[in-house]
Parts: C-alpha cells; structure tokens; sequence
C-alpha cells in the first residue's frame, strides 16, 4: 500500500492543474464570446447612426460622417472608418454618383439630389473589410483568431440631405454642414 501512495503523490497537482486550465479557457471563452455579441452590436449601432446623419447632413459631408464622434464612439478593436460606407440610393436601390459634388454646377447638384431617395449605410465585411479579432489564447477560431463578420446595413428614407429650405416657398435653402 506504501508503494502505491508513493506513485500517486503528485496526481492530485497534476489532476488540479489540467481541470484549472480547462475552466480558465472557458473562462476567457465566455469573455471572447461576450465582446464579439457586443462588438456586433456596436457594428449594427454604428451603421445606424451614420444612416440617420447621412438622411439630414449634406451629400458634401459622405466621406466625414464615418468618422464623427457620434458613429465611432464605441466601434470595436481594430475597425476602420473606411469599412463604414455611405451611399445615396434612387427609387430602384441604385447607387447616385455623388462623386465631386461640391464641384458640379447647381443645375448638376439639383438633378443628383432629385434622384436620391434613400441613404445606406453599411460595414464592409470579409477579406477587404472588417473582420473581428479574437484575443491570442483563441486563435485557433476562424483565420489565425479573425473572422469575418455578418453584414449591417441600414437604409432610410432621405430628409433634408442637409438643405435648410426658408419658408418663404422659395425652393432655394441654405446648406448645413454637419
């Protein structure tokens, strides 16, 4: 009985220490788990956002509205402003060209805002886009510890696109930036 007990006397460290690493993974699984529903939720808030100040802001203002304080105040480890795009959409859900806005005649400017009806907002997921990290100790998950996240797009109606109309029934407003 003595021989036994002498084989035995370390197992009880041994056993303590496989069992602790396994629940201390789980552990900063649970952890992991958590930050990626937040992140994703922050992702959705983000595009949200942006969407609604896209619908009252002006068209010139498309490429600061991504990173204003109000979008990105909470957005996730390692997101970029440019995986936030904004696009003006017509009736149909095409893309306006709205590139060089500021430089086009009014005539120009007036046809573009004619055709816009609705603002999308979205986060650029994938290999060109977004992809959440996980914390080193789980890398094993997704590509070396990234993997890509769902798409969040949001699209609204257009409001004001930022033109403050005076209401003197002129069609001629003022343009607010944001």
């Amino acid at each position: 009985m003595r021989t036994t007990a002498k084989r035995q006397k370390g197992i009880t460290i041994i056993e303590f220490t496989l069992i602790a690493l396994g629940l201390f993974v789980l552990m900063f699984l649970a952890f992991e788990i958590g930050r990626y529903m937040f992140s994703m939720q922050m992702l959705n808030e983000m595009t949200r956002k942006s969407a609604r100040l896209a619908v009252v802001c002006s068209i010139l203002d498309q490429q600061d509205i991504a990173s204003l304080p109000e979008v990105v105040e909470n957005r996730p480890l390692g997101f970029d402003t440019e995986d936030l795009v904004i696009s003006y959409l017509d009736r149909t859900g095409s893309v306006v060209e709205t590139t060089g806005f500021g430089s086009m005649s009014i005539d120009e400017q007036n046809f573009v805002l004619s055709q816009v009806r609705f603002v999308k907002s979205e986060v650029m997921s994938g290999e060109t886009g977004y992809r959440f990290r996980f914390f080193p100790l789980l890398a094993f998950v997704g590509d070396g510890g990234a993997v890509s996240v769902p798409p969040f797009t949001t699209t609204l109606p257009v409001e004001s696109l930022g033109i403050v109309r005076p209401n003197t029934g002129s069609l001629n407003g003022t343009i607010e930036d944001c």
